[in-house]
């Protein structure tokens, strides 16, 4: 069966993002050991998920890194994608996420982020896992990730290096 994966990185006071939706708080040395498990992560999902400002964001670090990942942005203004395997969705959350497990029950689903996508698929339980990053960097203030951590459970966590620390969430 396919899982839903919020795979994120936040501050260590729970921003996902600066003020302005900046990520360059974030390491910038590639993880040549993978100590994060993010080829491993890529690896298992066939499909990604994010919200616009997400999608907007991440057009602006370069070429794309993903061609090989169907992507999905949501989002309630339409536009136009220069790529096959990028796709502007309008729907519910739910009522995609139940298409994609009934169509493709064995691909897992990155969720990418923003910050309001992911509270919205948490608030409907369509969250199985939260892979969560942090940094050790405190910004202040910014983009938080706020989600209701009383229906997960930690299952594990472990030092990713330079004071970086994972912890892994299930859905209870």
């Amino acid at each position: 069966m396919s899982n839903v994966i919020l795979y994120i990185a936040t501050s260590q006071d729970g921003f996902i993002a600066d003020e302005q939706g900046g990520v360059d708080w974030l390491p910038s040395e590639p993880d040549v050991e993978d100590s994060a498990g993010y080829q491993k992560f890529l690896s298992q999902i066939s499909t990604i998920v994010m919200g616009r400002k997400s999608y907007d964001q991440i057009l602006t670090f370069g070429p794309w890194a993903w061609s090989d990942k169907q992507t999905y942005i949501f989002t309630s203004r339409p536009f136009a994608v220069e790529q096959a395997a990028i796709q502007p969705v309008s729907v519910e959350p739910k009522v995609f996420i139940e298409s994609q497990k009934k169509n493709f029950p064995n691909a897992d689903i990155w969720l990418l982020g923003g910050a309001a996508l992911a509270d919205s698929f948490a608030q409907e339980k369509l969250i199985d896992e939260i892979i969560l990053t942090v940094v050790p960097k405190k910004l202040g203030k910014g983009i938080e990730l706020k989600l209701p951590w009383k229906d997960f459970f930690i299952a594990e966590e472990k030092e990713c290096g330079e004071e970086i620390v994972q912890k892994k969430y299930f859905l209870k």
